[in-house]
């Protein structure tokens, strides 16, 4: 049986590809499919939103109290 652990490798190895995919044919989507597929991205980090360091960043308060 699988692990947990393997499960989300492989679903992330095969879902990023086809997120990427759905980026770049985003013009075809409906303003509702837009907003969620950019909220997947930002959640899975596959695009860039600059500074990795800002308040934005998942956890961004735990690691100021190091």
């Amino acid at each position: 049986m699988m692990s947990v652990r393997n499960a989300e490798k492989t679903y992330r190895a095969w879902s990023s590809p086809i997120l990427l995919e759905l980026k770049e044919r985003e013009h075809q989507l409906d303003p509702t499919a837009r907003q969620a597929l950019d909220n997947i991205l930002v959640e899975r980090r596959l695009i860039n939103l600059g500074n990795p360091s800002g308040t934005g960043r998942r956890n961004a308060d735990h690691d100021t109290h190091q």
